[in-house]
């Protein structure tokens, strides 16, 4: 059974970043599908939840009506978006900016720094996926809180994906081409009619 395209990309987009951690970029303890996180209401789950970061969630947000290409395909936009989370218990604009000591070396990253980081990993990438390569949409704030104890700064990256897939019930509708016939070397004299023919099995 084929994979479900969203399973794949949402899969993608996950395993891109992480791959990206593996080779440059700052300890982030978890990269993982949206579940509701920051649904909960009791502050003791909301500060659990807030005890992973610096963390990042991928989920599917939509998907645009498809554009048919050919009779037999279309293409579909969809949307996913990347939450960044980070924490601090130093001043609200750290969770923010990051913590840095003298010599500029990072002590703890901020939401913003994550955010260059999901850009880095998935700027014109593919996911390894046969579609068009990822287009970066909005960035906008899902919110700044303070918890007992931390600041915290999350972040949303909506990513735009377009994906050409085959449309079942076009092939159904119309039939396949298997034979192709040329005529050619029209004879004036007999009416233009065709002299000799091609037939070209396509099947």
């Amino acid at each position: 059974m084929a994979t479900p395209i969203l399973t794949a990309i949402e899969q993608g987009i996950k395993d891109t970043i992480k791959a990206y951690y593996d080779v440059h970029g700052h300890n982030v303890r978890q990269i993982k599908s949206y579940g509701g996180d920051f649904d909960m209401q009791n502050p003791d789950e909301f500060a659990q939840v807030v005890s992973q970061f610096p963390a990042i969630w991928v989920t599917f947000k939509q998907a645009k009506p498809p554009v048919k290409t050919t009779n037999r395909r279309k293409a579909r936009e969809y949307v996913f978006t990347v939450l960044v989370g980070a924490s601090s218990q130093r001043v609200e604009e750290t969770a923010r900016q990051g913590a840095f000591d003298k010599t500029g070396k990072m002590l703890s990253v901020g939401s913003y720094q994550l955010i260059s980081d999901v850009e880095q990993a998935l700027e014109r990438s593919r996911l390894g996926l046969p579609i068009e390569p990822l287009e970066d949409g909005s960035i906008t704030t899902l919110f700044n809180t303070r918890t007992q104890n931390e600041t915290v700064s999350v972040l949303a990256y909506d990513w735009i994906v377009t994906a050409t897939t085959s449309s079942a019930a076009d092939e159904t509708d119309e039939p396949w081409l298997d034979v192709v016939a040329i005529d050619y070397i029209l004879d004036e004299a007999q009416g233009y009619q065709a002299i000799a023919r091609d037939i070209n099995n396509l099947t």
